[in-house]
């Protein structure tokens, strides 16, 4: 076993006495045991001697360094949210329709139809959904080898937008026979608002019906952070046998500092 002196803090033994006699003892530079020190400079920090004269060198680290916190954020640093951009996405506020413009399906006996309506299948956000199609060219006046019906609002895409999320409902039924022809067909898109296509959303025609409201999410890869863009559903049924396509409770957000 080993045997461990014990450690006394603040104790340091002098060398010799000086030459001729016994030394005369300062009481405010004697250690404990009454001999004198041999060097006032020298100081006890943490029970260990350090040489305070200026070219000693410094002791050896016996501590972790201390790390920083880390820099807080500028009071005015951007922290992005996503915003909703649609009015009225939902379809429900009223007067029907505001925010959005329709141009429904022309020359139909008894019509134009609105496209924002109750009427028809249960919406998914009651009241009203957006439903498109409806019509085949020969139920146009005169007869016509197609007709198509659009809706679209415009949105202002701040600068700042980092990402754009599109998403909502849809549903599609058909009087088409079952196949993989296609007759009749539905786009969301994204587009200028001179018509120049940015990026398609949403694509379906007749051979996809879907007879319960389904989600669909597009984040866009285009950047239109700053631009005014369109959000634009159209539908273009052929001569015959129309198709029907529905959409509802639509969300347009963009990522951006508030």
């Amino acid at each position: 076993m080993t045997t461990v002196r014990p450690l006394l803090l603040g104790v340091m033994f002098g060398a010799g006495c000086a030459s001729g006699g016994n030394p005369t003892i300062d009481p405010d530079a004697a250690t404990v045991d009454g001999t004198a020190r041999q060097d006032a400079t020298e100081t006890f920090v943490d029970a260990r001697m350090v040489d305070a004269r200026p070219d000693a060198p410094p002791p050896p680290p016996d501590a972790a360094p201390v790390i920083a916190d880390a820099a807080p954020l500028p009071p005015d640093a951007c922290v992005p949210a996503a915003f909703e951009k649609l009015a009225n996405p939902v379809f429900d506020l009223t007067p029907t329709g505001v925010g959005w413009t329709q141009q429904p399906i022309p020359n139909i006996s008894g019509g134009p139809f609105p496209i924002i309506t109750a009427d028809g299948l249960t919406a998914h956000s009651a009241p009203n959904k957006a439903w498109l199609g409806g019509f085949a060219g020969e139920n146009a006046t005169p007869a016509a080898a197609s007709v198509t019906d659009q809706l679209f609002q415009d949105v202002v895409i701040p600068p700042t937008t980092n990402q754009v999320v599109i998403t909502g409902f849809y549903v599609v039924g058909t009087n088409e026979a079952a196949g993989t022809t296609v007759y009749d067909t539905f786009r969301l898109d994204v587009v200028q608002t001179n018509g120049t296509p940015i990026e398609t959303v949403l694509s379906l025609n007749n051979t996809m019906p879907v007879g319960t409201f389904t989600a669909f999410t597009k984040t866009l890869t285009a950047n239109v952070a700053g631009q005014t863009i369109r959000l634009r559903a159209t539908s273009t049924n052929d001569s015959t046998l129309h198709t029907n396509f529905f959409l509802d409770t639509l969300s347009l957000k963009a990522r951006h500092c508030p």
